[in-house]
């Protein structure tokens, strides 16, 4: 442009100062488009528009400025140079440059403003709407240009001070303020030489008024961030170099450097930063002085400027490396900004987790993106930077286009009158200036960061990209304005030249001509700044990074490119990246890739529907959006997006399945002819593994197919139609249907369930939720039966019918689940359910505020009455399908209890409980049982008026299973007469006698398994000569089986009446105990040891694997079903003496040796536990002993089939658990209780069972040793089985439990694999809480059985000259022995850690205990004495021992007094063994084992006493014992070890009951029990 004489501009030495080349002429023709409008527009007066009445800060417009400037300030509230003295341009610069340190404070003086100059007269009409946003409450009233601004949403992203702030802002804040005070040295402020401090300090209030200009306010950052955009930008216009050192800066800053990897800036604010830091955050003010000052007068003393065009290759070298290293050493809660969006402690965890993954053999990449996990390690202060370091680039590169040296504006009075009509039909709402835009100085910018984005630190690299990605989407804004602009201007020029005026018309015409010319220009010099450094020069490097967060940043900024300029970026040259970013390897970067292609259609799809945008996205040309130049893209990556839904990544799904059905919607896929990529897309709905979003699409995805949803979804607004909702739904079933069916897959194992998903699909889709809230209409699709067919019509076959009829049947029950769930609470649809065996796992919604169980809702009673109605005729339709009859059998108890007292539904109600009891009667499926008897017990409960015929159907159930029981387990008149009790002729037993009698006259066949019949006379077990019958002993256990589901559900007890004083219930359960005892008796294993002098008679041994498999299911179903029973009658004697109340009243704490006369010796609950106890123990019996446990050689034992090995274990496994049940029910703490019933149920009686299930667990232990941590399914079963029944029994018993118990127990919780550790840890928690003291010793226990054990195990050489293969043999002995004892060690550092955690004691007790644990320790290490208290063993061969112990070693050394104790003890040991005459003998191992115990311990070594014995002098690696020739085996033990006192040997008694320890204080060393580890 050219200048005016009389007018020297301002800029003119900016101008000439900046190291750039001149935008060639591009302003020459601006002054004659100038001088166009000028000439076409009406003269004005001068100053009209200047504003120059109002006050500054006010909100009016700013004084007008000289057209000829280039360089004008933004900011109103900093002196501009038009308001200073244009004669002297010293006093202009270094007013321009007086803000470097300033926080924040645009004008840190209020001066009044000067006289405008006649070369400022005239710019009026050429200044730009810009907003003054104000962060604090206004002192006065608000004057109606504040008003105005406000209406027009300029002040959006800022809060005044008086606003409440939400939780997630105090969060943030609070980090930012957090991450300010780790990161920003002492006296570091916000300005030029800091921007970090800036950045971090930018939630603050702004102290002044901020002219926001054009700029968006993206967030409450925005203004303090555009006033630091605009700082950086007027140093740029005279001293580029040094603003760029500060951009510069606060990239190294943000990635982890420290203010000494600052570039110098020449004022002291570089490497010599700790100066200024010295004198405190008070001297600002100074500081910004001494920048001004270094800035003219560049002085001596400071450090002097990098310039940064003159650094080569090697000086940036160091500075990156300098800033590397400082990154390294830095802690990752104070870097602020890294590549991983989430922050550089979440960073670090993934890569911890890649570590760990990839050694075990794991794939780290194809992780689920689990966001709740992910937050756990997410920093808030870092994300909240990052968020604030992208919006600040973004302003930056806005601020520098239009405040940069080169940047003018102009326009017109013709313009803003007679256009702005114009403007206003075309969408431009208002007048708009023709813009120079400074694309050049934006350029330079993003080259000189650009610079860094090849370093090989990725966050560096991260960093770089993040910040010339967010200017280059500020300039792409820019550019989409102008284009509009452009597109306005030149329909207003065709208009023009359509006008039949040639005057004024004319000149208007060619002044648009000149318009759009300078606006082509302007476009295009931006394009060419994103099109050249920025997607040439970073994008097609970065889009391949290494690093996946950059790729994933590149594939987002493009698709941001494609809808800010659709015309340049929504082509196929840049489509490709979205598609060949679809296969990387990693997740985020899949789904930056299909987020990418899903964009434009979600952007035209919400303009469509005439979505207001966010802010921000004001400027993206959605309307210039063509979707078909996606179809090359689709056609050529859509089996991979087809491939993608079933991506291993959940998020991944969901964008893929959203891509697809869109592309079906967008009609994309109307040609697609390939049954696969259909079908894969398609059964994405019943995938149970899929994401809800993305099963929720794929039926959408399905429905868009169906022909019978071709009329769209559900009319609000039109009556519903059942037979059109029927239809749809019978569609939806056949299509289910048909995939469950495709494939040789049996009709009894298709996965009907799958249906549940349709449901909950069709629940969250507004326009089809009618679907599956329409009852009759579900129940006419059921009904109708229609033949399957698939979605062309095609019928699928009878096994598709039965499918879509179970689809249709799993739909109905799903779908009333879920709207009861929906009105109801939970404990409506749980009601008669155990609350401790309830999963609160439902996704229905719950229901509202003030909703009761049972739901009166009228939703709920429609349901209930079409139920109720159907339910009948369904039960009987579909009886004989073991997938529907569990679903329909489950629908009762969802029914609203007030529609069974209508007196029109009594029939069916009726026939719905008796089709309820036949079904139960005749079925065998556990689902079906477990559904049948929890709605029979339901409908037995409440206040309505079917209550008694409820009751009396379940009583016909429960007497009908009681008569097959009796009829099929009795052969004969002993069996009642072995009973407990008598028999009175006129009972129901005598009954069932009779009946059984007459019916042997005529022998009936065996029924079909599983129904109810009548035994044949081939049933006992018992009688001589009788045949087992497999058939009739399946019937018993199912029988059995079903007794006790229902006694799970109910108390049996009100179903028998009591006659002559029998309790009827108690006699059941004799005849199931002596049933069982007899069977156990006849399949108990015998000794089959072949011997040539004696041979064992078998008498009576079942080998049949039928019967034998029968038998035990029979014995696991009748103990549990007598447990129920006892627990029952348990519970009505507690609640009938008020026995269940408050410690107070179950400790008996008067009297407490006083003799009980009230005690009770006979009670119903006493009897039938003695009976399960006599059961338990023949349970137990079926034990098989080893050839180990003969002591003989296994060859000469002939071993039991594998069906009675199998035997064995589950009688086993069924006992363990029961007891446990047992000893859970009756803990030994009744014993002190102040009730005599409830002293005398305390189960005192159980140490044979314990002791059996010991050696049971034993037998068993190396199943659980071979469980590694990807145990299977099956494993980890095992686990549960064995180890959860005795870990309950040990924490209910704690405080009197078993200690050997408790140390075989405890052996699981480091090698027997994770269950079995997860197990015995949490058991272990509840133990210390308990006793403590007692853990203790039961972890000595522990250890003690398993060294004796492994002391056992060591390997010896049975010649003394061996051959090869036998010493290869003995090495690999010796090698699993070492191994062994490692297993040991890590066991005793666990048992250790579980003492207390950071070096504290969880608990008081244990720090005198842990005295007399360590002292019992050694005792132990250093005796000699075998289980029989005689001297036989080698002296010193248990020093190994005192390894073990040195794990609580931390422990020890923690009281100085326990310590001197221990010293003197080992000591006083230590020197009785060297004076032993046997001393000599001592192997050298074992005396490395005494000498490393105590350094470990810190105990002083003992004087070495002149003797022949030789001590290696450092220990071979090695912390077990060698074999020894000369060493004397140890004798095999049962168990009980030997309690040597201080003074001598007692033998302790083997017993496997053990006493409480005589003290719990610890003072006086662990109790003899634990010593013995009995």
């Amino acid at each position: 442009m050219t200048e005016s004489p009389a007018t020297p501009s301002v800029s003119a030495p900016r101008r000439s100062g900046r190291e750039r080349k001149h935008v060639e002429s591009i302003y020459d023709e601006a002054a004659k488009h100038e001088e166009i409008l000028r000439s076409a527009s009406p003269k004005k007066q001068p100053g009209s528009a200047a504003g120059s009445g109002n006050k500054r800060g006010s909100g009016s417009k700013r004084k007008a400025e000289d057209d000829d400037s280039d360089n004008e300030s933004n900011d109103d509230d900093v002196p501009s140079e038009d308001e200073q003295s244009a004669h002297s341009s010293s006093e202009e610069e270094s007013d321009d440059d007086s803000d470097d340190d300033d926080e924040f404070e645009t004008a840190g003086k209020k001066t009044t403003p000067k006289r405008a100059t006649p070369a400022n007269k005239g710019k009026g009409g050429a200044k730009r709407k810009k907003t003054l946003i104000k962060t604090g409450r206004s002192p006065g009233p608000r004057s109606a240009t504040k008003k105005r601004a406000a209406k027009k949403g300029a002040a959006k992203g800022t809060r005044s001070k008086g606003t409440a702030k939400s939780a997630a802002q105090r969060g943030a804040h609070q980090a930012l303020a957090s991450l300010a005070k780790n990161v920003l040295p002492a006296g570091e402020t916000p300005g030029l030489s800091s921007l970090v401090a800036g950045l971090l300090h930018s939630y603050r209030p702004t102290k002044e008024n901020v002219e926001m200009g054009d700029v968006p306010a993206l967030s409450e950052y925005t203004p303090n961030l555009v006033a630091l955009a605009r700082k950086v930008i007027e140093v740029h216009n005279d001293h580029p170099n040094k603003a760029q050192l500060a951009l510069l800066n606060l990239l190294f800053r943000s990635v982890g450097g420290s203010h000494e990897t600052d570039l110098s800036l020449g004022n002291g604010s570089g490497k010599s930063k700790s100066k200024s830091a010295k004198r405190g955050a008070g001297d600002g003010s100074d500081s910004e002085m001494e920048d001004e000052e270094a800035m003219e007068t560049d002085a001596e003393d400071e450090d002097e400027e990098v310039h940064l065009n003159e650094m080569d290759t090697d000086e940036w070298a160091r500075v990156v490396t300098d800033l590397v290293d400082d990154m390294r050493h830095m802690p990752a809660t104070q870097i602020l900004m890294c590549a991983d969006p989430l922050g550089a402690v979440h960073q670090a965890h993934e890569q911890t987790e890649k570590e760990k993954r990839s050694k075990g053999g794991g794939n780290d990449e194809n992780m689920d993106i689990d966001a709740e996990e992910s937050k756990k390690h997410a920093s808030v202060g870092a994300m909240e930077y990052r968020k604030i370091y992208k919006e600040f680039w973004y302003i930056l590169g806005h601020v520098a286009l239009t405040d940069g040296g080169m940047a003018t504006t102009s326009s017109s009075e013709f313009e803003s009158q007679s256009e702005e009509a114009d403007a206003a039909k075309e969408g431009m709402g208002d007048s708009t200036p023709i813009v120079r835009l400074d694309a050049e100085l934006v350029k330079n910018i993003i080259l000189r960061i650009i610079e860094l984005s090849p370093v090989g630190q990725p966050d560096v690299r991260s960093a770089a990209t993040l910040a010339a990605l967010s200017i280059s989407h500020a300039v792409l804004d820019q550019s989409a304005l102008l284009v509009k602009k452009l597109d306005v201007a030149t329909r207003q020029y065709a208009a023009a030249k359509k006008s039949k005026s040639p005057g004024k018309e004319g000149a208007k015409a060619e002044a648009l001509k000149v318009r759009m010319e300078s606006l082509k220009r302007s476009v295009e010099d931006l394009e060419e700044v994103v099109m050249g450094p920025v997607v040439q020069g970073l994008f097609v490097h970065r889009y391949r990074d290494s690093n996946e967060y950059i790729r994933a940043m590149c594939i987002e900024s493009l698709s941001r490119f494609s809808l800010q300029r659709p015309d340049l970026f929504l082509t196929d040259k840049y489509l490709k990246y979205f598609g060949w970013m679809m296969h990387d390897k990693n997740p985020h970067v899949r789904c930056a890739a299909m987020h990418g292609l899903l964009q434009p259609f979600k952007a035209v799809h919400e303009t469509t529907e005439g979505k207001a945008r966010s802010v921000g996205d004001e400027n993206l040309m959605i309307e210039k959006i063509d979707l078909s130049t996606l179809e090359h893209v689709v056609a050529k990556f859509l089996p991979r997006i087809a491939d993608s839904v079933m991506d291993p990544v959940g998020q991944v799904q969901e964008l893929a399945m959203s891509l697809m059905l869109v592309l079906l919607k967008g009609g994309f896929l109307d040609d697609v002819s390939e049954d696969k990529l259909w079908d894969r897309t398609n059964q994405r709905c019943l995938a149970a593994d899929a994401p809800a979003t993305v099963q929720k699409d794929a039926l959408y995805f399905i429905l868009d197919q169906l022909e019978a949803f071709d009329d769209g979804g559900e009319n609000e607004k039109a009556a519903p139609n059942e037979r059109k909702r029927a239809q749809q739904l019978d569609a939806i079933a056949s299509y289910a249907a048909h995939t469950l069916t495709n494939g040789p897959v049996p009709i009894d194992k298709i996965q009907v369930k799958v249906a549940d998903l349709l449901v909950k699909s069709l629940r969250e889709m507004p326009e089809h939720r009618g679907l599956v809230t329409d009852w009759s209409a579900m129940l006419r699709a059921i009904k109708e039966d229609n033949a399957a067919a698939t979605a062309h019509h095609v019928t699928a076959g009878d096994r598709a019918n039965v499918a879509k009829q179970r689809v249709l049947v799993r739909m109905l029950a799903c779908a009333a689940r879920e709207e009861v769930g929906s009105v109801a609470d939970a404990e409506f649809l749980h009601r008669g359910t155990d609350a401790d065996a309830v999963e609160m796992t439902s996704t229905s919604k719950p229901a509202g505020k003030g909703k009761k169980a049972p739901s009166m809702g009228r939703e709920h009673e429609n349901l209930s009455i079409a139920l109720l109605k159907a339910l009948p005729n369904l039960l009987i339709q579909f009886k004989g399908d073991l997938a529907i009859i569990p679903e329909l059998a489950s629908l009762p108890r969802f029914l609203i209890p007030t529609v069974f007292s209508l007196p029109q539904r009594k029939q069916d109600y009726m026939s719905l409980i008796k089709n309820l009891g036949e079904i139960y009667l005749s079925s065998s499926d556990d689902r079906i049982l477990d559904n049948t008897a929890r709605s029979l017990v339901s409908l037995c409960n409440g206040d309505h008026a079917r209550v008694a015929e409820s009751k009396a159907q379940l009583r016909k159930v429960v007497v009908e299973l009681r008569d097959r029981v009796v009829e099929l387990m009795s052969s004969d008149d002993s069996t009642i007469a072995t009973s407990a009790v008598s028999v009175d002729p006129e009972s129901d037993f005598a009954s069932v006698r009779s009946k059984r009698r007459s019916s042997t006259k005529k022998k009936t066949p065996a029924s079909s398994i599983g129904l109810s019949s009548p035994a044949s006379d081939k049933t006992s077990l018992t009688d001589e000569g009788s045949v087992p019958d497999a058939d009739s002993e399946y019937s018993i256990f199912l029988n059995l089986k079903r007794l006790k589901i229902l006694s799970k559900k109910c108390d049996l007890s009100v179903f028998f009446e009591d006659r002559n004083n029998v309790n009827q219930l108690e006699l059941l359960c004799n005849f199931v105990t002596d049933g069982l005892k007899g069977r156990l008796r006849s399949c108990k294993p015998v000794d089959l040891r072949i011997n040539t002098d004696e041979e064992t008679t078998v008498h009576k041994l079942i080998d049949s694997p039928e019967v034998l498999g029968a038998v035990g299911k029979s014995v696991g179903e009748g103990l549990e079903f007598l447990l129920c029973v006892i627990g029952w009658f348990t519970h009505s004697v507690q609640v009938s003496e008020n026995l269940v109340a408050e410690d107070d009243d179950l400790i008996d704490n008067a009297m407490e040796d006083d003799e009980d006369d009230n005690s009770v010796e006979d009670h119903v609950v006493l009897r039938l536990r003695i009976r399960l106890l006599s059961t338990l123990e023949l349970c137990f019996a079926q034990y098989i002993l080893s050839g180990d446990d003969h002591g003989d050689d296994e060859t000469s034992v002939a071993q039991h089939s594998e069906e009675q090995h199998s035997f064995s274990d589950f009688v086993q496994l069924a006992a363990g658990k029961v007891t446990s049940d047992l000893r859970t029910l009756f803990p030994k703490e009744y014993a002190d209780a102040a009730s005599p019933i409830l002293r005398s149920f305390a189960l005192q009686e159980d140490g044979r069972l314990i002791g059996a299930y010991v050696r049971f667990l034993d037998s068993k232990e190396h199943l659980l040793r071979e469980n590694d941590i990807a145990a299977s399914s099956a494993e980890r079963k095992m686990s549960q089985s064995l180890l959860y029944p005795m870990g309950r029994a040990v924490a209910t018993n704690w405080t009197n439990g078993n200690r050997r118990e408790a140390g075989v127990f405890l052996r699981h919780i480091g090698a027997s694999g994770p269950t079995a550790s997860d197990i015995v840890s949490t058991t272990s928690r509840q133990m210390k809480k308990i006793d403590p003291v007692r853990m203790l010793e039961s972890q000595m226990a522990s250890l003690r059985q398993s060294y004796e054990n492994w002391v056992d195990d060591t390997p010896e050489l049975e010649s003394d000259f061996p051959s090869e293969d036998e010493m290869a043999e003995f090495e690999s002995a010796e090698k699993t022995h070492k191994e062994q004892f490692a297993k040991l060690e890590h066991r005793a550092s666990q048992f250790s850690q579980t003492l207390g955690v950071f070096g504290r004691l969880s608990n008081k007790k244990l720090g005198p205990a842990l005295n007399g644990f360590i002292r019992e320790g050694v005792r132990f290490s250093f005796s000699n004495l075998d289980n029989n208290g005689e001297d036989t063993l080698v002296l010193g061969s248990r020093l190994s021992f005192l390894l073990l112990l040195s794990k609580y070693a931390s422990w020890a050394k923690k009281d100085r007094k326990h310590k001197a104790e221990i010293q003197e003890y080992v000591d006083e040991l230590e020197a009785e063994m060297r004076g032993h005459e046997e001393f000599e003998e001592v192997h050298a191992d074992d005396l490395e084992s005494l000498v490393a115990f105590r350094h470990i311990v810190g105990l002083k070594p003992l004087p070495m006493p002149k003797s022949g014995a030789s001590v290696a002098s450092a220990r071979s690696g090695a912390s077990v014992m060698s074999a020894r020739s000369g060493a004397s085996v140890m004798s095999a033990r049962s168990g009980a070890s030997v309690m040597s006192a201080m003074s001598g040997a007692s033998v302790m008694s083997d017993r496997s009951d053990i006493s409480p320890a005589s003290a719990r204080t610890g003072a006086s060393g662990m109790s003899a029990s634990a010593r013995t580890g009995a």
